[in-house]
This record gives structure tokens, C-alpha cells and sequence, in this order.
């Protein structure tokens, strides 16, 4: 006959199951935590999409000279003549409007009794999948000479 040493009939089992409930809790914490982390990697991909799109307005406003010829003492809608602002899910729109004329700004190395500086306002608003929106706003001043 077997003698069983203090009746710890079934031990072996309880201790089973409470480490099998303790790893599917671990399990669970881990999978809800790497759904959260994708969800943010693809808000932050869509994020950049319309910030790109609202930088290559950015840089299409400031480097067309047909803008600035155009605007005269007014303000211009983005893109002009045709061009296409649209890339990887992203597109610009945006305006440049006339501020001022003045002294050309400190540190630009021209002049201030042989150069003015026409000063203009950039405003885009950059697009991007699920409805995302980057606006940037950015000063410009372009150098001209004293008529």
C-alpha cells in the first residue's frame, strides 16, 4: 500500500493551472500593447504623409518665380498653372499673400541703401490619408533692387 506523503493528492495540477492563467494574462498584456503600437506607427506614417505634402508646397511656394510675379501687392492661390502638388497619398493647397516692402532682413548681406525686400506669406494645408491635416505657415522676403 502507497503512502502519500502530507495528501498533496492533485498539487501538481493547481500549480499547472495557475501558471497557465498567469502566462495568458502575460500573453494578453503583450498582444494589447502591440496593437497599440501598431495603431500609433500607422497614426505617425499618416501624420508624415500630410506634413511631406504640406513641406513640398512649402517648397514649391517659395522656389516658383511665375508666384511672385503674379501676386503683385495681392495674394495667390496654390498650386498655379497647372501644377500638381499631389504625391503618396498627399496633396497641398495653399495661398501666398503680399505683406510688405521693406528693408531687406538683418544677416541677409544686402545693402539697405541699394536693396529692398518684398515680404510674403506662405500658407499651405497639407493632406494625407484618413482625412489628415498639416497647416504651415512660413514668412519668406525676396530681395529686390531699389527702383
Amino acid at each position: 500500500m502507497k503512502v502519500m506523503a502530507g495528501n498533496e493528492k492533485g498539487m501538481a495540477m493547481v500549480i499547472a493551472l495557475i501558471a497557465l492563467f498567469l502566462m495568458s494574462v502575460l500573453g494578453a498584456m503583450a498582444y494589447t500593447t502591440s496593437e497599440s503600437e501598431i495603431q500609433g506607427a500607422k497614426n505617425y506614417k499618416v501624420m508624415n504623409v500630410s506634413l511631406y505634402a504640406a513641406e513640398r508646397g512649402v517648397e514649391y511656394a517659395k522656389s516658383d518665380p511665375a508666384i511672385y510675379t503674379a501676386v503683385g501687392t495681392g495674394s495667390v492661390n496654390l498650386p498655379m498653372g497647372g501644377v500638381s502638388l499631389e504625391s503618396n497619398g498627399g496633396d497641398a493647397t495653399g495661398a501666398v499673400e503680399y505683406l510688405m516692402r521693406g528693408n531687406p532682413p538683418r544677416g541677409s548681406g544686402m545693402d539697405a541703401t541699394e536693396f529692398d525686400a518684398n515680404y510674403f506669406a506662405i500658407n499651405v494645408e497639407g493632406t494625407g490619408p484618413f482625412n489628415s491635416r498639416t497647416e504651415i505657415e512660413v514668412n519668406v522676403a525676396k530681395i529686390v533692387p531699389k527702383n
